[in-house]
């Protein structure tokens, strides 16, 4: 009977986290999507398109990347850097690259240009962009802007990087006041960590 008793406790213990993420993900939801509407799609805008004419995949069978519409002011760049991106190079080369591709066509604009690349790339491969953007940024002494640092999380939230992701937020964190979208993705780095403490602490900062 005891060892009946026991493992019920452990199964209620063991659920009570679960039960927590969900909750907060409900007040997480309410809070989000209970504040703002979508608007409804500009009508001829394509969400998303390939950089090649017909789609599907290179002769390699690897599949093309897929890009979302990039500023005009910034397209040469965006097409470049991601028609290299295609082909499987190491950080350094990518970072080599990028580099090459900014002094030619974004001097100046260079973070400008490194976001429009990243809102462009429907979803990191790798690691080795990212890493490679913060190199550059690095190397040329480039102060990030918040919508360049949300871009570099997300991505590091989407490979499931979360000691780079935490690593990076510490970093914004110094610049001073975090946005709001990135607080978000604090929240679901910390859902998708299943730190619940971490979870609930993020929660009062989305309603400010």
């Amino acid at each position: 009977r005891m060892s009946l008793v026991e493992a019920a406790v452990d199964a209620f213990l063991g659920a009570q986290t679960e039960i927590i993420v969900f909750m907060i993900a409900v007040c997480f939801h309410s809070l989000i999507f209970g504040k703002y509407r979508f608007a409804a799609p500009t009508k001829g805008l394509k969400l998303a398109k390939d950089l090649s004419p017909r789609g599907g995949s290179d002769r390699d069978g690897s599949p093309r990347q897929l890009l979302q519409p990039a500023s005009c002011a910034h397209s040469a760049f965006v097409r470049a850097a991601s028609s290299f991106l295609r082909s499987n190079h190491s950080q350094e080369e990518i970072r080599v690259e990028l580099s090459k591709q900014l002094e030619l066509s974004a001097a100046g604009k260079e973070i400008e240009a490194l976001e429009a690349l990243l809102s462009a790339i429907s979803k990191p491969t790798s690691a080795k962009v990212l890493t490679a953007v913060r190199a550059v940024l690095q190397m040329q002494g480039l102060h990030p802007s918040m919508r360049l640092y949300e871009l570099l999380l997300r991505g590091y939230l989407a490979l499931r990087l979360l000691d780079v992701f935490s690593e990076l937020l510490t970093e914004v964190e110094a610049r001073g006041a975090v946005p709001p979208s990135i607080k978000v993705l604090t929240l679901r780095a910390s859902v998708q960590a299943s730190d619940c403490e971490a979870a609930i602490a993020c929660v009062p900062g989305l309603a400010s």
